[in-house]
């Protein structure tokens, strides 16, 4: 992993935090009827499901608890959603450059 830019993660980190709030919000103002709901607004409120995986899925009895520890799980979530998608773009990063290096 010695393509591995902590910059790159770091804005995955955000753009995944940014759109983990604009769910999270989304789900609550649909459980709550505050807005009219349509398609856009239950779409978003459907994907926070997604978000809340994979640490509230196994652990919500403890981080339900308390809502300083449920939000901090969706913090470990979106830097785990991060680490993977820079992962993948250092693993291809690295097979491409190896594949530069054999063709020349």
């Amino acid at each position: 992993m010695e393509n591995f830019r902590l910059y790159r993660f770091f804005k995955a980190f955000v753009i995944i935090g940014f759109l983990t709030m604009v769910c999270f919000f989304a789900f609550a103002s649909e459980d709550r009827h505050v807005f009219a709901s349509n398609l856009f607004l239950r779409t978003l409120a459907d994907l926070y499901s997604f978000f809340q995986f994979p640490t509230h899925t196994f652990l919500f009895n403890f981080l339900g608890s308390h809502l300083g520890l449920y939000f901090l799980g969706l913090v470990i979530n979106s830097a785990f959603y991060a680490f993977i998608i820079e992962s993948g773009i250092a693993i291809e990063t690295s097979y491409r450059d190896k594949k530069k290096k054999q063709e020349a």
